[in-house]
Formats: structure tokens, sequence, C-alpha cells
């Protein structure tokens, strides 16, 4: 990874080479004679150096006795000389008498330059990367396109300078600077851009869809670090490209940004090795964490290229560190663990040797850039297959060994839109009775034109639909929160954590309390309905929340599953240490697989039109959930044609009063 702590060239392999062989070709030495804008000028032979610095430099005539004859690139090749601080490069070139300005625009590329520099024709300041004064603001990033103004063009010799203060004792020019149309020499700068341009958008796109992936499926271990790794590098690449000029302002602040994520890489890296191989984290990768947090904190504080060169030293030091610990989970679980591992094993192949290009390239031994990008491609994509694989094979054993989960997840669905349904009705309901309360003339009958009052016999009758219409209102409000309040009871009695509370109360006014709001949610007033509590005045000590929950959802049922026409009987009584309810209807009943599954959740029974029929799918489930967290059972007898019979049998709880 040295190629993420150097500056160098990025460019695809393809377009370099052809860059290279086309400038070869047209190599020139300074003073050379331009006779055409068509093919590129290469000046990299003849240029004058000179440390220190003197704007007198800038003019076309200069004393060039101390100044010493270089070939260009020359980047890197003072390796004991110390030339922190300014240096000048001087070059000209030869036009015709009878010059002809140029018809496209011309400029001069001169590549990245450490770290500020001034760019002079003839005298005149041209551009200039950078400054030194009020406060010191470096680019060593950016490539150097400046054109060439066509009226500071002459016949004749042409003076080229270059001011360049190097902050660090890094310096020289990393290629030769080259003369063509500044149309085309744009364009190979953003063609030789265009993969690791590309590759970084791939891998922005691809950490996103695998931390989507674990916010949905709920995995946020090895998905969520996988995401963050690969998120990071896409954005660590596109800010090494030309896009950093389009992500911010100051290169300062873009490269503290790049430090910053280089940072984290390793940490993300490690995580996701743990998280995946379910291995837990030990004390030297915490260690390696704390370290890399410092050098976190301390780099936000960094403004320097010295500074930053003392952040790239400490993160390689530490960096065995972090390839110590890859290795040792790879040699200690790979033989185990190789089906989960192999595809990350082949992406670890396809990296390296690009890592070793890279490196050499980095050091100035051979000149092949860009492979480092081919190579975390090859290996974000093999890592993402193994991750695919993986959730693919875990989709395939969770439908062949939870086929039924699969249904429930329907009947989830459908839970979650009759809740909506219901839940739309009651609003529709309440804003329809609050539009009547709102407009009680519509409420009193219609008069004749000619009459000038009310009576106070339509007052009165006003006055009671106003308070039917209030209490209509409250039971729908009433009932909903029923719907909230059960299915959090529900999740409370599977969870063993409801506390229930016990007192005395009546067990008939309780009963008629639930008919009476049912009655007024469903707007049924059955008149073949028998109560029949024995004794009359019986009076229980149990938990009445419980207890009403039962009652309401059988009653509830009895309702909405047969015909305003159908007898419905309701019986409650002590027998040998149990209470006793019991829910009759003489409806259609059911059939034996009905019964088989009416008590799963979310499983409602049979009816022409289900989406007619209120409730949430999970009051037998919450009916039954209830009786046996008293410690007692429920039964169902029924058949089709015969009508259904719920019996609830409960201990007695306490002494009754």
């Amino acid at each position: 990874m040295i190629r993420f702590f150097k500056s160098n060239v990025l460019a695809f392999v393809f377009t370099f080479a052809i860059i290279v062989f086309v400038s070869n070709l047209n190599a020139e030495s300074c003073g050379t004679f331009i006779s055409s804008w068509e093919k590129p000028i290469v000046l990299n032979e003849s240029w004058q150096f000179r440390k220190g610095d003197n704007l007198d430099w800038r003019d076309e005539s200069v004393e060039e006795s101390f100044w010493v004859k270089r070939s260009v690139p020359d980047y890197g090749i003072s390796k004991t000389e110390n030339l922190t601080g300014y240096h000048w490069y001087r070059c000209s070139f030869v036009l015709p008498e009878n010059f002809n300005s140029p018809v496209e625009p011309v400029a001069i590329q001169l590549g990245r330059i450490r770290d500020i520099d001034e760019f002079y024709l003839n005298g005149n300041l041209i551009d200039a990367t950078g400054q030194v004064l009020p406060r010191l603001e470096v680019d060593f990033q950016k490539v150097r396109i400046y054109s060439l103004p066509t009226h500071l063009l002459k016949p004749g010799i042409n003076t080229l300078a270059i001011r360049i203060y190097a902050a660090t004792n890094l310096n020289g020019l990393k290629q030769a600077p080259v003369i063509y149309k500044e149309k085309d020499l744009r364009d190979k700068i953003f063609t030789s851009e265009v993969f690791p341009m590309v590759c970084g958008y791939v891998f922005i796109f691809m950490g996103i869809y695998f931390l989507v992936g674990s916010i949905v499926r709920g995995r946020t271990g090895e998905n969520f670090f996988f995401a963050l790794f690969s998120m990071f590098i896409g954005y660590y690449v596109l800010i090494r490209t030309q896009h950093r000029n389009i992500l911010f302002d100051s290169f300062t602040t873009s490269y503290v940004v790049e430090l910053l994520i280089l940072i984290c890489l390793p940490a993300f890296f490690l995580n996701f090795l743990h998280q995946y191989l379910k291995v837990k984290r030990n004390l030297i990768l915490i260690g390696y964490e704390v370290f890399l947090v410092v050098l976190f904190i301390v780099t936000l504080f960094f403004r320097t290229p010295k500074a930053w060169i003392l952040v790239i030293a400490l993160f390689n030091y530490a960096l065995p560190v972090a390839i110590g610990l890859a290795l040792f989970l790879f040699i200690r679980y790979g033989k185990e663990k190789i089906v989960k591992l192999r595809y990350i094993l082949f992406g670890l192949a396809c990296l390296l040797p690009t890592i070793l290009l890279d490196s050499l390239s980095a050091l100035e031994i051979i000149s092949f850039p860009g492979s480092i990008y081919l190579g975390f491609l090859l290996f974000l994509v093999m890592i993402s297959i193994q991750l695919s694989n993986d959730m693919v094979l875990g989709l395939n054993n969770f439908i062949e060994q939870e086929k039924d989960l699969i249904q429930m997840e329907r009947v989830k669905t459908g839970f979650l839109m009759n809740l909506s349904s219901e839940f739309k009705s009651g609003m529709e309901k309440i804003q329809l009775a609050m539009f009547r309360i709102s407009n009680p003339t519509q409420l009193a009958p219609k008069k004749k034109a000619k009459a000038k009052s009310k009576t106070k016999k339509d007052e009165s009758n006003t006055e009671r639909s106003l308070l039917e219409i209030i209490k209509q209102a409250e039971d729908h409000i009433s009932y909903m929160g029923y719907m909230v309040e059960e299915a959090l009871l529900l999740k409370q009695l599977e969870e063993k954590t409801y506390v229930p509370k016990f007192e005395n109360f009546s067990v008939k006014q309780l009963i008629k309390d639930c008919v009476s709001s049912i009655e007024n949610h469903l707007g049924q007033r059955r008149k073949n309905l028998s109560l029949e509590v024995k004794p009359e005045s019986l009076e229980i000590h149990q938990s009445p929340e419980l207890v009403f929950v039962i009652i309401r959802n059988l009653v509830e049922n009895a309702y909405i599953y047969t015909d305003v026409h159908t007898d419905v009987s309701i019986e409650f009584y002590s027998q040998n240490g149990y209470y006793y309810l019991i829910v009759t209807d003489e409806g259609l009943g059911m059939s034996q697989i009905e019964m088989e599954t009416i008590f799963q959740k979310f499983v409602r029974g049979y009816k022409e039109s289900k989406s007619e029929i209120p409730g949430a799918g999970i009051g037998l489930t919450l009916v039954q959930a209830t009786a046996e967290f008293l410690g007692g059972t429920v039964t169902l007898k029924s058949a089709e044609g015969m009508g259904a019979k719920f019996i609830v049998k409960i201990p007695e709880k306490g002494v009754k009063v």
C-alpha cells in the first residue's frame, strides 16, 4: 500500500504507455525551433537549474554562469543535497519570423510539482499554484497546465522560467514539460484518470450496497465494516484524481482528509475479518486501534508537508502490525474456514502483485503506475462475491429449513395491511364524528321554511345525538388504543416481562363494558346476545386487564364472523377452583384445517371478504397466551355449519370477596 503513501502520477496503464511513447518520439532540447503546434513538444534536455531565489531570474536575459544544465524529469536525483526552499528552472524555444498565432489555445504541462510554483513566460507571470506568504499553502497533487497567452509569444527566442518552493527535501520536476494544444493536454489528463475514477465510484457504490444490506438484513457486522472499507477506498481514490479540486477548495484540507481516510482503512479491514470469522478481538488489535485513534486526532491539526510526512512514516511503521494480524487470522482459521475465505484469498492474490508494482513505481524503480486500482478492484470484487455467496447460501438454508417462516412473513404483511386499514377506518369515523359535532345544526330534523325557532324537544334530541357521537368517537379512539396495547401486551407475554395487577372487580360489569365497546365500534346492537354470570353478583380477585383482553377478543370474533341475527352467548362461572369463560356462537363454524391454525399469530378466520373484517390477526393468539400466562387453557369446539365454542379455564387467584 505504499502507493497510498506517496504522491505519484495517476494513470491507467494503457493510456500512460501511449503518452510515454508519443512523448519520446517528440522529445526536444531547450532552444528547439517550433514550426508547428500540431504535435506535442517535449522539452527534456538542457534545462538551466539554480538553487536560491531572485525574481530577476524570470527575465528573458539572465547571466547563466552559475546555472547548471539538467535533463528532466529530475525528481529526487538530489539524495544528499538539501534543496528545501526556492529553486528555479529556465528553458527557451524559438518561433519563426513569420510566426502566426495558433488557431487553438496552446499550453504547457508541467505535471505535479512539490510543493509551490510560479510559471513565467518572457518575464511575465502566467500562473501559480500554492503560496508561501502570508501562510504556507502547498499543492503537490495538482497537474499543472498553464496557458501560453498568444499576445506574449513572439518570433525568435521565448523564455520559460519556473520558480519552485519545496517545503521539504522532495523536489524536482516529475515529468518533462510538454507544449501542445491546451484542450488535448487537459483531455489526456482526464482520460488518464478515467479508470481510477470509475474504480472509485464502483468502490463507493459497492460499499453503499453492503451498507444497506447490513441495515435491512440486520447484519451489522462484517457487511457494515466491509461497506465502510469499500466506501473509504472509493473516496480515497477519487480524492487522488482531479476530483480533489471539485470536492475541496483547499489542498491542505483535502490532503488531511486523505490521510484520515488512510488511517481508518486497516482498522475497518481487520474488524471486517474478525466479524466475518466470528473471532474475538485481541489486545494487540485493540492497542493498534488506540494508536490509530491517536494518530487520527493528531493529524487533524497538521497543516504542513513535513508534518504529513511524519504521519505517513508513523503509519508505515505500524502497518506491519495490521499485516501480521491479518496473516494470523488467515493462517489460524484459513484451513478450517477455507470455504468462507476462498474468494478473499483469491482477492489478496490479485492485490499483492499490484502492490509490489505500485511500490516499485512509487520508488521510481519502474514506471508502471495505476496498477493498484486494478488490484483493489479485483480484491473488493472477490470479497463482494464471497459475501454475496454467503448471503445466497444463508437464504437457501432459510428457505429449506424455515419454510414456515416465509408464510409467516406473508402473514405479517397482511397484519400490517389489516392494522393500517383498521386505523384508517377508525380515523375516518372519528373525523366524521368531529365534523358532526362541529356542525350540530345538521343533527336537527329539517324544518319547514316558515319555522322560526327550535322546540325544546328538538334541542333535547340534538343534545342526545351529540352525546352519542362523542361516545362513538371515544369508543373508536379506545378501540385503536386497544389494538396498540394488545400488540404490546402480546410481546410482553411472549418475552415474559409482563407484570399483572390483581384486584377485585365485578365480572358482569366488566363483560357489559366490553360488549358495549365492541358494539359501538362495530355499529351493532345485537338483541340475540345472552349473558349469564353465576352468581350474578360474582366478584373475583384477578387481573382485570387480562380478563378484559380475553373477553373482548372472543366476543368480537363472534360478532365479526357471524351474521348480525346469529345467536351469541357468554357464560362465566366458578367451579372446582377454576373460572370458566364460555363464548358460543351459532355461525358457520370452522373446518378442521382452520381449527389447527386459528391460534397462530396473524392468522385470521375465513370469510367471503376478509378485507371487511376489522382486526390485526393476533386476537386468538393473545387469548391463548393470556390464558397460559394465568395458568389456564383455552379450547375450541367447532365444525362446519355447527358454530363455534371457546372455553377458557383459568385457576382462581387469591380469595374472592
